[in-house]
């Protein structure tokens, strides 16, 4: 690889690459790569990370044509927020150490680099410590974290998925486009079920690790996030929202105590799938947000962000109860289908609360407010049945 991880997308270069896709044994010692034409990509929809498609001229050889870049995002609120959370660093090794493991369609990854500073799991326990101060002084300790954008040289290289149909978040999909989703989900949960779910590290944790952590960041941004949903949210659920502030910090507690534990990919959005022809999910990207947790996070989180409101609640059940057949047919037998859907409601609750710190982020362009505005409608429809 190239002495210098690049930092930006203008830093990854002919030279860079070659060097590079030499040490990953994606081209031979033959091959050269000359010019790399950009195109980028995912205006509006990743706001940690800044993608682009690389178009490749070799000199010399041959090799892929054409591979996606992704570095951390440029803008310095975000940034920051990313390196606190430590998203950077969790998507570079679930490429490197965890996803060969796990039953889900995936890029492969040619370059997965993060320049590790040697503290990073030291930075984990400094948090775990931090769990123990008072809440106001959690907070502060929070809001210092998202002031710090010094990320590490961070790049990660994959396939490039063009020929295949990304899903588009800002549309939606309808029952069968969800079933197809939340079959990806049950096989990629099943493989993890359990027993079965990677060790924990000290990127790979669950929320029940620094619970007080979350609830910190959700009264941070509350206000915020009550004024944004006022003209969104129906009366019932916007006492949802505001009854979260005592009941949040219980809810992430009992619903890991009480629920299976597996991988979650954290951010199961349409966004970060990518169909194939015959209406499958050929590929799943974007694993910044990988954690260990109750498979019902990842469902929910789906269902409320790709869901058209006005699609009643049996039509949710039915998806639901595909899901629980996807788990049995994948060898789950301790979770009942009644079990599921209780955990489902409450994992909306628990969504909710985590949804409190989007308004925290910034949107960039127009799509990307517009998704924030259409996701929160759609949560509002699949709360109706909590109310």
């Amino acid at each position: 690889m190239g002495d210098v991880t690049p930092t930006t997308l203008a830093e990854i270069d002919g030279a860079w690459l070659t060097a590079a896709l030499r040490a990953a044994g994606t081209i031979d010692g033959e091959s050269q790569i000359g010019q790399v034409d950009q195109q980028r990509l995912g205006e509006g929809e990743g706001f940690m990370g800044e993608i682009a498609r690389l178009t490749l001229s070799y000199t010399s050889g041959s090799g892929p044509a054409s591979l996606v870049a992704k570095v951390p995002t440029s803008d310095p609120h975000n940034r920051a927020t990313g390196r606190s959370l430590g998203i950077y660093e969790r998507e570079v090794r679930v490429y490197d150490t965890l996803l060969g493991d796990v039953d889900v369609p995936h890029p492969t990854a040619h370059i997965a680099h993060y320049d590790a500073r040697g503290d990073e799991s030291a930075f984990l326990a400094k948090m775990i410590k931090a769990e123990r101060l008072p809440l106001w002084l959690l907070r502060r300790v929070v809001r210092r974290e998202q002031t710090d954008a010094d990320v590490p040289p961070c790049v990660l290289v994959i396939d490039d998925l063009d020929g295949l149909a990304m899903g588009d978040q800002l549309a939606g999909c309808d029952a069968e486009a969800a079933a197809a989703a939340l079959s990806t989900a049950a096989r990629m949960h099943a493989s993890t079920w359990g027993d079965r779910c990677p060790d924990e590290r000290h990127w790979f944790v669950g929320g029940d690790v620094v619970p007080r952590l979350f609830h910190a960041i959700y009264l941070d941004n509350r206000r915020l996030f009550e004024q944004r949903v006022s003209s969104v949210f129906r009366p019932a659920v916007q006492e949802l929202t505001r009854a979260v502030r005592t009941s949040g910090l219980t809810r992430i507690r009992e619903l890991h105590e009480q629920a299976p534990r597996c991988l979650l990919h954290g951010d199961f959005r349409l966004d970060n799938l990518f169909f194939g022809d015959d209406g499958a999910v050929a590929s799943v990207i974007d694993w910044q947000s990988v954690n260990r947790g109750p498979a019902v996070l990842d469902v929910g989180y789906f269902l409320t962000g790709s869901i058209d409101p006005s699609t009643p609640e049996p039509v949710i059940d039915d998806l639901l109860a595909h899901y629980h057949d996807g788990l049995t047919d994948a060898g789950v037998e301790d979770y009942p289908l009644d079990a599921l859907r209780a955990d489902y409601d409450e994992g909306l609750l628990l969504l909710l609360h985590r949804m409190s710190g989007l308004d925290a982020l910034e949107f960039g362009d127009d799509r990307g407010a517009a998704l924030i505005d259409v996701w929160l409608a759609r949560m509002d429809a699949r709360l109706a049945r909590i109310t």
